[in-house]
């Protein structure tokens, strides 16, 4: 038995792969059109690393030359199961019928080893005897039954962060890679945050830094990894630099017609502007390189570049052009950002008229399609959000458990997990002033009993004498159907009926609480007494939120928190960032991976609204009953916290 021949899929596409008539550029597979796809495509061979991430703009052959090259290379050569994951099942269909069909069509061998008839589906084909699997963002069941050597997971920012409750996308491909200790390949135009670029001393590169503010899981994974950029030589000074929107110049107020005909790149070394007709020669001597990496000037004597880790002892190595340097570091999730300057099939003219006329619109959406697809960067919105570095100014002289003076009724939300529970317990007092009594997770399934009796005990819990008045639970978590007995949330709802309550956010109400009945009996009537789902405005209270965190320093109502807060809490809670759209529309966007606390929180207001807290006045008893032993003690010295608003 002969072994694989020893390549990657840039080498196989260009060795067999036919691109057929209506394709872009039919005919022979040519790689160095778009040269990346070489260092990518050699990490996906590279058994090293079990993931591989590719982030760039619109026309950068992410599919093509990544993903549909690597599955044909994998079985043609190597055949081993496969599991393509596309954003929509539109998307992932088209892209079986059409693009994968077409591409074994194309190849005789493939051609030859396909499966026919009632085994060649739109949903998997088999080739040379193994499984490829197509799947996409919605179907769990794809995920969760066939494992496979590659998955392949496309356009990973239009996707949601949770499969049909079961988890996020990458989390659930990983695990069928397990079997064969295998790779995910995941690629992406990326969405929004808020990076910012810093120059390495020693390189003289200027790089993305790594940023919380990001919710983008694409770019959010490719900082995980090695962080490889597409390095091009100046022409001119033949120093090599990192191509990105801020180095795309043309002559100030022009037209977008004008930009489009005079745009330019700018060398950051030498500051000479470069026209289209160059980039196919820098392009040519394009390489990648990750941070702490030195990289040699071109020299027209050498038919490689020259790179080496500036914290190892390693001597430059040559590197061929198109691929990439392995870090000092031994990671084993291989990550690579390109330009969408770089794509040989769109001019930077056309990137700044696009641009600029997104620009004139005055659309945030045409502004953020612009940046995202023209430049494989992440959209920055103007939005509204606390630096939660600030928030360690509301940090107060009391620890959690202890109940401050000025609480007259304590409150609990949870916000449900796969693994976990995430609550928090505040105490609020007059004009909504509020507490953190205590924050946490709860750790197990939560299909299980046993993590809600744990949640009924925390239910249960006296804080300095103070009981918790209300509970409110997302049940946004896979809650079923609303007369399912076995629901988790419901049945602990009604286990603890007028003490916890399951909650519901809207995005736009009339009015910020309503409640509906679920409980019916067998004849689809309402059931008297029965089970409330309450619906919440989550806008007004998240709202309400942020303007606690920035409260006036000499007016009651204040947002306090105790000495055990850490920093990750503080990210939680300002997790999210108000827009409003010129239409007038409010939209809450992530702006870091976790919000499970800023949950939490708004839906304690919504707790303390129910309860009437707004009719409380200083002259109002605690609820704290009279044979708890008295206050605790604990006084809140009050301290003012700036606000400031967060681009995105």
């Amino acid at each position: 038995m002969m072994p694989p021949p020893s390549r990657a899929a840039w080498q196989w596409a260009k060795d067999k792969r036919e691109l057929p008539p209506g394709s872009a550029e039919p005919g022979p597979f040519n790689p160095h059109r778009a040269p990346w796809v070489i260092g990518i495509t050699e990490a996906i061979r590279n058994p090293r690393y079990n993931n591989v991430v590719g982030v760039m703009g619109s026309q950068m052959s992410k599919t093509d030359g990544c993903i549909l090259n690597a599955i044909g290379w994998k079985l043609d050569d190597d055949p081993q199961p496969i599991l393509y994951i596309g954003p929509t099942r539109k998307n992932t269909e088209s892209i079986s019928r059409d693009r994968v069909g077409k591409m074994i069509m194309g190849v005789q061998s493939l051609k030859e080893g396909l499966l026919s008839g009632k085994q060649d589906k739109i949903a998997e084909k088999f080739v040379n005897g193994v499984r490829l699997g197509f799947g996409w963002a919605g179907s769990a069941t794809e995920l969760a039954s066939h494992p496979a050597f590659y998955v392949f997971i496309d356009e990973r920012d239009r996707m949601g962060g949770d499969v049909e409750g079961e988890g996020d996308v990458n989390t659930l491909a990983d695990a069928r890679t397990a079997t064969y200790d295998g790779c995910t390949v995941t690629t992406s135009t990326p969405l929004i945050g808020d990076v910012e670029c810093i120059i390495d001393d020693d390189t003289g590169l200027e790089r993305w830094d790594v940023s919380d503010n990001v919710a983008s899981p694409t770019w959010r994974l490719w900082q995980e990894g090695t962080r490889h950029e597409w390095a091009w030589p100046c022409p001119t000074c033949f120093e090599y630099f990192i191509p990105r929107f801020k180095l795309l110049a043309w002559p100030e107020d022009s037209t977008p017609q004008q930009a489009f005909k005079e745009s330019r790149i700018t060398c950051p070394h030498c500051g000479e502007l470069h026209d289209d007709s160059r980039k196919e020669w820098m392009n040519d001597r394009g390489v990648f390189v990750a941070p702490r990496q030195k990289i040699k000037a071109h020299s027209e004597d050498v038919e490689a570049v020259e790179i080496r880790n500036i914290d190892s002892t390693d001597l430059y190595e040559q590197i061929t052009y198109g691929d990439f340097h392995p870090t000092a570091e031994e990671s084993t999730d291989a990550t690579f950002w390109v330009s969408g300057l770089c794509s040989p099939w769109r001019s930077y003219g056309h990137r700044a008229r696009t641009f600029l006329n997104a620009v004139r619109s005055n659309e945030p959406g045409r502004i953020q399609a612009a940046i995202n697809t023209g430049f494989g960067e992440l959209y920055r919105l103007s939005g509204d959000a606390p630096d939660w570095q600030q928030l360690r100014e509301l940090i107060e002289d009391y620890r959690d458990g202890q109940v401050p003076d000025g609480v007259k009724v304590v409150v609990c939300s949870v916000d449900v997990q796969k693994e976990s529970l995430y609550y928090v317990v505040r105490g609020f007092g007059v004009n909504y002033e509020s507490w953190r009594i205590e924050a946490g997770q709860i750790f197990g399934k939560t299909d299980q009993d046993y993590i809600w009796n744990q949640l009924a005990d925390l239910l249960q819990k006296k804080f300095d004498g103070f009981p918790i008045y209300r509970m409110l639970i997302d049940s946004g978590y896979k809650p079923g159907e609303k007369s399912n007995p076995k629901n988790q949330i419901y049945y602990f709802c009604r286990r603890f009926h007028g003490w916890a309550f399951p909650i519901k956010g809207q995005e736009r109400m009339d009015k910020p609480l309503r409640p509906s009945k679920i409980d019916v009996n067998y004849r689809g009537k309402i059931i008297k007494g029965g089970l409330q789902l309450w619906h919440l405005d989550s806008d007004y209270f998240k709202s309400f939120v942020h303007a606690r965190l920035e409260w006036p320093e000499d007016q009651p109502g204040r947002f306090h928190l105790s000495q055990d807060t850490d920093d990750d809490y503080l990210k939680q809670i300002t997790a999210e960032a108000k827009i409003i759209k010129p239409s007038g529309h409010v939209v809450w966007v992530k702006i870091r991976k976790d919000n499970h606390y800023f949950d939490c929180e708004y839906m304690n207001f919504a707790g303390a609204h129910m309860l009437g807290v707004e009719r409380l006045s200083l002259a109002s008893k605690s609820a704290k009953p009279s044979s708890s032993g008295g206050s605790s003690g604990v006084t809140v010295k009050r301290k003012r916290i700036k606000s400031k608003g967060v681009r995105l």
